[in-house]
């Protein structure tokens, strides 16, 4: 009979080895890459907003979003990735000027996780 326990036993202890390894969720503060050089700037019928980040990890995105009343923003584009020189990230984006009289304008910085925080905004 002790034999035919050993080789559950030994599986058990394997299983119990595999599921209790250093794998887990490591909770920590996030850290947000630094954005600067921000510029809204606006050219006939066009917003263009440019600005750079510095060691941007892979998970980093942003979003444009624009508002009528500076309370209710929508999302008007997502920019994915930016073009690496060194670990410096340029980004642009232009968009036409919506026809109202004034329109606010903010850039988002995301994480895949959903978190994210407000890089900057301008109003025109």
């Amino acid at each position: 009979m002790k034999t035919k326990f050993v080789p559950v036993i030994a599986a058990f202890m394997i299983l119990l080895f595999v599921n209790t390894g250093t794998s887990g969720t490591i909770f920590s503060k996030q850290v947000w890459p630094k954005v600067y050089d921000v510029q809204f700037e606006q050219k006939g019928a066009f917003v263009v907003l440019e600005w750079k980040a510095d060691n941007e990890p892979k998970d980093i995105y942003y979003e444009v979003e624009t508002s009528v009343d500076g309370i209710a923003y929508k999302a008007s584009a997502i920019v994915l990735g930016g073009f690496a020189n060194e670990a410096h990230y340029s980004y642009q984006y232009k968009m036409k000027k919506t026809a109202s009289s004034k329109t606010y304008y903010r850039i988002k910085q995301m994480n895949n996780d959903g978190t994210y925080r407000i890089v900057s905004e301008q109003s025109f």
